[in-house]
């Protein structure tokens, strides 16, 4: 319960599944409330538009579980059917209130819900326009209902409904504004401790935290290890301010070589690198390191005009389950079996 919970808090993919499933709840909600309310009631119209209406939630919430389930996050049609969503909600319910009671309908305050869904992308403006627009549909059917009996206790009722869809319009927007802002915050702390300024790399303890996460999981994976050839040479032949330039620089190979391939990069430390390659072949693993270390060793780096090129060592192995320490422990020997053969080349170990 408690993960769920804190998915729903962190995610708004997550959160769209809550209102679905409301939405499946308050359809069923609907007919039961219906089905009493005519009990015995011949209005023929009435209950062949409540059946047209009943069919419409049932198409549209089909396709749009279909697309929340199976389409990718952020494609266009995942983002039409969860931020429509509202809008088909305020359109069910504007044709529901009227046939199941008007403004004494026991479903009136799923109007609330929806304010509310809607300040989830549009916050405070998005509240009180929604507020806005259920009020107006709110003084339709009230003055509607009310034209031949309006009376001081009417107009009570009236002004308490539509202070309380502006309240929840206006305080609900300034929660979710608020609580979007500190989790952008939060986020942005959360990446400074995670990313290495320098590199623009996940930093050691991103990786820590990884590599610990997929042996848990009991994924498959290559880690490889690698270093900058006579790095210290780098430094004193032409200083620091250089030296951070070629990790920099670096930093931006690897991540645009693994962009399209399946693994992560990471600064494991001074001139050093960590890469996750989820690979089940040792052939795909040396495919994906000859890439990068051609790519490293044809690139040109400067320093005041002069031109240098820079070469790595690669040690890569197959996780076989053991813990985080021992994994990296036997990859840093075939690291450093790469060194002493000479550098600028890759060693793996396939482990059976």
């Amino acid at each position: 319960m408690n993960a769920f919970i804190k998915n729903a808090y962190q995610s708004h993919h997550a959160l769209e599944i809550i209102f679905s499933s409301l939405r499946w709840f308050f359809l069923v909600l609907s007919i039961v409330v219906f089905a009493v309310q005519n009990m015995g009631n011949t209005d023929e119209w009435k209950i062949t538009l409540f059946i047209l209406l009943v069919i419409f939630g049932f198409l549209y919430m089909g396709v749009s579980d279909y697309y929340l389930h199976k389409s990718p996050q952020g494609s266009r049609m995942y983002v039409m059917m969860t931020k429509g969503g509202p809008f088909f909600d305020f359109v069910a319910f504007s044709a529901l209130i009227p046939l199941t009671g008007g403004v004494a309908s026991p479903l009136f305050p799923l109007a609330y819900l929806i304010i509310l869904h809607v300040a989830v992308y549009w916050r405070f403006l998005g509240g009180i326009l929604s507020a806005g627009f259920f009020t107006l549909v709110y003084t339709i059917i009230f003055f509607a209902q009310r034209q031949d009996s309006i009376t001081l206790h009417n107009m009570m009722d009236y002004f308490s409904a539509v202070f309380f869809l502006l309240l929840i319009g206006g305080l609900g927007g300034i929660i979710v504004s608020r609580e979007r802002k500190h989790q952008w915050e939060n986020s942005l702390l959360v990446e400074a401790a995670n990313r290495d300024y320098l590199t623009n790399l996940a930093n050691h303890r991103s990786f820590q935290e990884c590599l610990r996460n997929d042996l848990d999981k009991e994924k498959q994976f290559y880690l490889a290890l690698t270093d900058i050839d006579k790095f210290k040479t780098i430094n004193d032949k032409y200083g620091h301010v250089t030296g951070d330039k070629v990790l920099r620089q670096i930093g931006e190979i690897l991540t645009a070589v693994l962009s399209n391939k399946q693994g992560k990069a990471f600064r494991y430390g001074g001139e050093e690198f960590a890469l996750i390659l989820y690979y089940k072949n040792e052939s795909e693993v040396k495919k994906v390191l000859d890439e990068i270390k051609q790519a490293v060793a044809s690139h040109v780096f400067y320093d005041n005009g002069e031109a240098f090129s820079v070469t790595m060592s690669f040690g890569s192995g197959k996780q076989n389950g053991e813990r985080p320490d021992l994994l990296v422990e036997k990859v840093d020997k075939l690291l450093y079996t790469a060194k002493n053969g000479g550098r600028n080349r890759i060693v793996l170990a396939e482990v059976v």
